[in-house]
Parts: structure tokens; sequence; C-alpha cells
């Protein structure tokens, strides 16, 4: 299989598939346009929590997926698309479909990327004395998450760091929720959490990996290998304030 430089519908299913499985969302496909029913335990019943995919949509896809949202305060787009030839200043991207669908960015600058699984290391990762792993084996993805142990100074049974991947058709590995505590920062958590995660992956034999970087993490997959094929935006309905939203990256005009 060759590694997926562009960003092609089949590439953002496998994302939104292996996204959904680990989330727990339930996952429809329209034509071009899937849907997932986000199911946090903090909604409220009854709240209606759909959020949109597109990739490389054309205007009017935008548009009638635009005005679902604007019918519907709660729900969220998102959208995928092929980087840029040249490289733009931060928010244009957002700015641009803000512009078109008349929604507010909530989300920006986050980047899709992938890498070849066969240069990740199949063994897993030696974790440092003051940190201990614990994996939790799901149908098709794993959780692993490091604690603190007694040797380390913040003391014994911290959460420090954690992430989660799941296997979509025994070939993408789909990464998703990595996470390091501020007070673990700059300590090769992150490093040691994707490493981790890719030698469970690999027990599959997968052949490419998938994920969705914010601006904090992509340096840190870049160095681990991993490379930028298309941009990523949010968008909710305009009377909704961002910190409303579940959104990590808020939009800055």
């Amino acid at each position: 299989m060759a590694i997926t430089t562009s960003l092609t519908d089949e590439l953002a299913t496998a994302w939104l598939t292996g996204r959904a499985r680990i989330r727990n969302y339930h996952l429809t496909t329209q034509g071009n346009i899937h849907a997932a029913l986000r199911t946090p335990e903090s909604a409220e019943a009854g709240e209606d929590l759909w959020e949109y995919v597109v990739t490389n949509a054309s205007d009017d896809v935008l548009q009638v997926v635009a005005g679902e949202i604007l019918k519907n305060p709660t729900r969220q787009l998102i959208i995928a698309a092929d980087l840029p030839e040249e490289t733009q200043a931060a928010g244009v991207t957002a700015r641009t479909y803000a512009e078109k669908t008349k929604l507010r960015p909530i989300g920006v600058d986050e980047l899709v990327m992938v890498t070849d699984m066969s240069e990740q290391d199949v063994e897993e990762p030696i974790v440092p004395e003051q940190f201990t792993a614990e994996v939790v084996r799901n149908d098709d993805w794993y959780l692993v998450a490091f604690r603190t142990t007694e040797e380390s100074e913040a003391g014994p049974d911290k959460l420090a760091a954690r992430g989660r991947v799941a296997v979509v058709d025994g070939t993408y590995a789909v990464f998703d929720q990595i996470w390091t505590s501020p007070d673990f920062r700059r300590q090769g958590l992150g490093s040691l959490t994707m490493r981790y995660l890719s030698s469970l992956a690999l027990e599959s034999d997968v052949e490419q990996g998938l994920l969705i970087a914010g601006v904090e993490g992509q340096a840190l997959y870049s160095y681990l290998g991993w490379t930028a094929i298309g941009d990523v935006v949010v968008l909710g309905h305009p009377d909704v304030d961002p910190k409303d939203q579940w959104a990590t990256q808020t939009f800055e005009p």
C-alpha cells in the first residue's frame, strides 16, 4: 500500500471511523457528508450534538451543511481540505471558510498528518522508572496511560499522559486524544505515548498512521516522522460562544 499524500475521502473515512470507535460516537455517511453523533458524558438528555465532517467540499455542500448548523446551534462542522500551495498566515483558512458559511471558527490551524507505520518501532518502549504504563485493550482500539510511581518527585499515582489508537480495516492506525498533563510536559512523555501506541497498533500490521494535530503537537509529530497533508477547521453557530464549544483551540480574530 502506497502511503497517501493527498487528503482523500477514503482517508477521511478511516480517520472518522477510528475516532468514532474511540469516542463512542455514532457515525453515518450520506454522499460526501459524514455525520457523527457526539455522546460525551456531560451531554444533557436529548441534546443535539451532531457534528458534520466534509473533505475538500464544494461551496454548495458547505452551504447545505452550514444551513443545518444555523438551524441547530449545538451542531458543528469540521472541514478538512488539501494544504494550500503556498504557506498562509495563521487563521487565514478559518476566515475563508467562515466567510463562505457565515459560521464562527472555533478550532483553527489544525493539520491532518500521516506516517508510514513500517518506519515506527514495533517494540514497546522502555518506560522510565518514575512512571508506569497502564494499557486497556478494547475491540480494535487501545488506550495507554502513564501514571507516576514512588520514584517520581510528584508522588505516586498521578496521571501524567495518555492517548488512544484505533485500528481500522487492518490498514490504518488512527491516533486520537493524545494528552500530556501541564505538570509533566517537556519530559518526553508525548513521544513515549506515541511510541507505545504505535507498538500496540503494529500488532495488527497496520500500514499508515493518521491523526489530527493541534498547533501544540505539530512540532512533536513532525519530529517523529509525520507529514502534514491537509488543513482542518472547526466551525460553529455564530451566536454560540466558542468557550461553550468542545473544540480545544479557540479562534482569535
